[in-house]
């Protein structure tokens, strides 16, 4: 096989879906372009609907020239190619988030880690279940119950973060064994009170795992200008005297799917018996294997056998963007700037109101749609109207620019939605219109924020860009008709 030119034609085709139309050429590269064309606009700056950042140039060139020696990273000892590598990445990630004398493994994905980690807590407290945050990922419940361990939902405040009053009252009950908080929940990038919550969990024995898939790398600006001042970066630096932590590196370590992070304080208590401490790894004690690891394909879940390109291309990329403020963290300081700038558009913009302050990068929003006092069901139908008005208007801009043959025809703004219980959004509105229990409001996150001009620095094309658009869709959403005669509501 001519893997030179394979390559060369797939990455034309990836070109030709990103950058410019097709030209109409047959052939199976020309069909999956079209495919790709006609979906959303992923890693393109106008697409904001996924809590997922583009992977780093670096990590494809690793995750590539590994995946062509079909490395599986086995055993350290036996075949070290990518262990060392992924022994170096565990260790600058446990230091990351204050892990530093901790261990942990890469995992064949985010979810796997998330699973291995209630696994542990299984371990520990056999006898007892979970506890978690009403907001926090769905898929913990199908986990749980995979694992046969019983879990409690804790009721949030009102911006959506764990109450810590509520868990105090669950924890009373002897029945958890392992709390579970997140660091960007999946619906609104909320970050549970991780400091109010250990003095808690440690009154009464009971371990902390942190989900930090989304929200783990803004560590690095927990003490920095943008952060410090709100009350996330308290959360974030308490990261570290959690038991547990799984990162997802695809969301905001700009790494392609297929890769989570596994760490623990301590895993001697997880792995207690004869069997399961061999397949602890231990200090290796050379350049080569900094830390200490559980080693792949000895321990876990997945038996370790992720692809060694998952290692080899985190690597590259950290070595392109240093776990540091100035290297990755400004990437994500990117976001910070853009997010905030959006908001006081919003906050001028009558068509549009926040849902709530954003702690991170994650803007939720909605469209008034004339009403000073929101319905609930005006709220969602202009919701899906901007949606399905965004995505109208990709299918057009590209059908208009294949006909024109124009690489630079204007790409639409494309964002996702969210549900919200009725009573969560009066706790935040509570001169909305109940007129359902259930409505759906607007979600977005910055995928490539703009380079801010010298003259403003706080100024971002890319979130000026969103707003316009998704403020001219706002503006034709459908109004409900009032009769003659009556007058608005109150």
């Amino acid at each position: 096989m001519d893997t030179r030119r394979r390559l060369i034609e797939a990455f034309d085709t990836v070109c030709a879906w990103a950058e410019e139309p097709g030209d109409g050429r047959p052939g199976d590269r020309a069909v999956l372009a079209d495919q790709l064309r006609g979906g959303r606009a992923y890693l393109h700056p106008a697409y904001a609907g996924h809590l997922v950042k583009p992977p780093h140039r670096a990590a494809i060139a690793g995750h590539l020239a590994t995946l062509l020696t079909g490395a599986e990273d086995p055993v350290p000892g036996a075949e070290p190619t990518t262990a060392g590598l992924a022994a170096e990445v565990v260790a600058e990630l446990a230091a990351m988030v204050g892990l530093s004398a901790g261990r942990g493994r890469l995992t064949s994905g985010g979810g796997v880690a998330d699973l291995e980690a209630l696994w542990a807590a299984r371990e520990v407290h056999p006898d007892r279940g979970i506890a978690h945050s009403a907001d926090v990922h769905p898929g913990y419940a199908r986990m749980c119950a995979l694992l046969r361990m019983p879990a409690y939902a804790i009721a949030t405040d009102a911006a959506g973060r764990l109450d810590p009053d509520a868990l105090a009252s669950e924890l009373r009950r002897e029945r958890v064994g392992t709390v579970v908080v997140t660091v960007g929940t999946s619906t609104l990038g909320a970050v549970d009170p991780i400091a109010d919550v250990l003095p808690l969990c440690r009154e009464h024995g009971v371990r902390v795992h942190v989900d930090a898939g989304y929200g783990g790398f803004f560590t690095l600006l927990a003490d920095g200008d943008l952060l410090r001042p709100a009350p996330a970066a308290r959360h974030l630096r308490a990261i570290g005297d959690c038991d547990s932590v799984v990162l997802d590196p695809h969301r905001q370590g700009l790494y392609p799917y297929g890769c989570g992070v596994l760490l623990f304080r301590d895993a001697a208590p997880v792995f207690r018996d004869a069997a399961l401490e061999d397949a602890v790894g231990r200090d290796l004690g050379s350049a080569d294997f900094p830390g200490e690891v559980l080693r792949p394909g000895e321990s876990g879940l997945d038996g370790g056998t992720h692809a060694g390109a998952a290692a080899a291309a985190l690597w590259l990329t950290l070595r392109a963007l240093p776990l540091t403020r100035d290297g990755l963290g400004e990437v994500l300081a990117a976001g910070l700037r853009g997010t905030r700038r959006w908001c006081e558009l919003i906050a001028a913009e009558p068509e549009l109101m926040l849902y709530q302050d954003p702690e991170l990068d994650v803007l939720s929003y909605l469209a008034l749609a004339g009403e000073p006092r929101p319905r609930m069901s005006s709220v969602e139908a202009a919701s899906r109207h901007i949606l399905y008005a965004g995505a109208a208007s990709a299918a057009g801009a590209a059908g208009a620019a294949g006909a024109a043959g124009a690489a630079d025809a204007a790409p639409p703004a494309q964002l996702g939605t969210v549900p919200i219980r009725v009573l969560d959004f009066l706790r935040r509105h509570p001169r909305a219109v109940a007129d359902r229990n259930r409505t759906r409001i607007l979600r977005s996150v910055l995928l490539d924020p703009g380079a801010a001009p010298e003259t403003d620095p706080g100024a971002d094309p890319h979130a000026d860009l969103f707003h316009a658009r998704i403020a001219t869709h706002a503006g034709t959403a459908p109004r409900r008709t009032v009769p003659a005669g009556v007058g608005a509501p109150m």
